[in-house]
C-alpha cells in the first residue's frame, strides 16, 4: 500500500495546489504563502517525530489501519491523521487526544468506534473538522444517548407510577386533597407524623434561620456574588 510524503497533509496540499494553479498572482503573496508550507512541513515533521507518537503510529498500522499515523500538534496535543488516498493527502480526524500520552485501549476505540474509513467519508471529516456539520460517528452518539435517556425517563416514571399504585385508596384520597388544597390556597392542617415534621422545621428555622438573599455572612466568595461588591467590618457584605 503506498502512502504520501509524511508532510503531504492536507493544509501543505491545499495551499501547493494554489500556487501551482496560479491563483495567486502578487509576489508578496506568494512568498508568505510558501512561507506558510515551510512552517507547516516543518511542524508536522516535528509532530512525527515525537517519540509517543512514533510508538502509537506503529501500534495504529499494525492493529487498526495501515493508513493511520499519530503525531503531535503544538495546538491540539496528540492527533491522529489518515491517509486518503483519493485526494492525495494526509488529513487528521475528528477529535484530539490531548497532551498527555493516549492510553491504553486506544486501538481497540479505533477499531470499534473510530473507523473512519467506514463510518464516514472525507468530506463528511473535513466538515466535522472545520465545525459546519455533525460528524456521522457523533450523531451516533448522540443518537445511543436519546435512547439511554429516554430509558432512563422511562424507568423513572415507572417508578412514580409504581408508588402511587402502591397506595391505598385513603392514602391516594388524602393525597389528592392536600395537593388540591396547596393549589388553591386553602388552610393545611397537619395530624401525626406530618405535624411533627412540621414542627420540627419551624423549631430549626428559630435557630438557623433562613440565608438571606444577598448571602451575607455565608458567601463564601463575595466577589462571584453579583449583589456585593465588598466587604465591611464583623464578615458583612454590603453594596458600595
Amino acid at each position: 500500500m503506498h502512502l504520501g510524503q509524511p508532510t503531504q497533509d492536507v493544509e501543505v496540499v491545499t495551499l501547493s495546489r494554489f500556487l501551482e494553479q496560479g491563483r495567486i498572482y502578487d509576489l508578496n503573496e506568494r512568498q508568505q504563502i510558501t512561507a506558510a508550507i515551510d512552517r507547516r512541513k516543518a511542524e508536522v515533521t516535528m509532530g512525527l517525530a515525537d517519540p509517543v507518537a512514533r510508538s502509537w503510529t506503529k501500534k495504529l498500522q499494525a492493529e487498526v489501519e495501515p493508513l493511520l499515523r499519530m503525531r503531535f500538534c503544538p495546538r491540539s496535543g496528540y492527533v491522529i491523521d489518515r491517509w486518503i488516498a483519493a485526494e492525495g493527502y494526509w488529513h487528521q480526524i475528528p477529535g484530539v487526544i490531548g497532551f498527555q500520552p493516549p492510553r491504553e485501549g486506544l486501538c481497540q476505540r479505533m477499531r470499534t468506534q473510530y473507523d473512519m474509513w467506514r463510518r464516514s467519508s472525507p468530506k463528511e471529516d473535513e466538515d466535522a473538522i472545520a465545525g459546519r456539520a455533525r460528524h456521522p460517528i457523533l450523531k451516533e452518539k448522540d443518537k445511543e444517548s436519546g435512547r439511554i435517556l429516554a430509558e432512563n425517563e422511562r424507568k423513572s416514571t415507572d417508578k412514580v407510577l409504581a408508588a402511587v399504585d402502591s397506595l391505598s385508596e385513603k392514602r391516594m384520597s388524602n393525597f389528592l386533597a392536600v395537593e388540591r388544597a396547596r393549589h388553591t390556597g386553602e388552610k393545611l392542617i397537619h395530624h401525626g407524623a406530618d405535624l411533627k415534621f412540621v414542627e420540627h422545621v419551624a423549631e430549626a428555622q428559630k435557630t438557623t434561620p433562613a440565608i438571606p438573599e444577598d448571602m451575607g455572612q455565608y458567601c463564601g466568595n463575595p466577589g462571584m456574588n453579583p449583589k456585593v461588591l465588598k466587604r465591611a467590618t464583623g464578615g458583612k457584605h454590603i453594596r458600595e
